[in-house]
């Protein structure tokens, strides 16, 4: 039975140490999810800022492409107008 008896070591201070190590791990991981939350809210921010980019990009290029084709338009009917004129004159 002597055996089983304890040392009478107090493991107080031991357990006081880890309570402070564990007191101080939650504050870093409370800092830490809300430094995760403000990078997610500012990706959010970025992705809306880029697909708004992109939607003002291929608004563009729709008003690009529609004025590359009124010019082309206008170019060929400017050619085809002289010599319309140039066969009437011949008859």
């Amino acid at each position: 039975m002597a055996g089983c008896a304890t040392s009478g070591r107090n493991y107080q201070p031991d357990i006081d140490s880890m309570n402070s190590r564990i007191s101080s791990m939650q504050g870093q991981l409370s800092s830490k999810d809300q430094e995760i939350t403000r990078l997610q809210d500012q990706l959010s921010q970025q992705q809306s800022a880029l697909s708004q980019s992109e939607a003002d990009k291929r608004a563009l290029n729709d008003r690009l492409d529609s004025a590359e084709s009124q010019l082309r338009t206008a170019s060929q009917t400017q050619q085809a107008a002289p010599s319309k004129k140039e066969e009437s004159d011949l008859k």
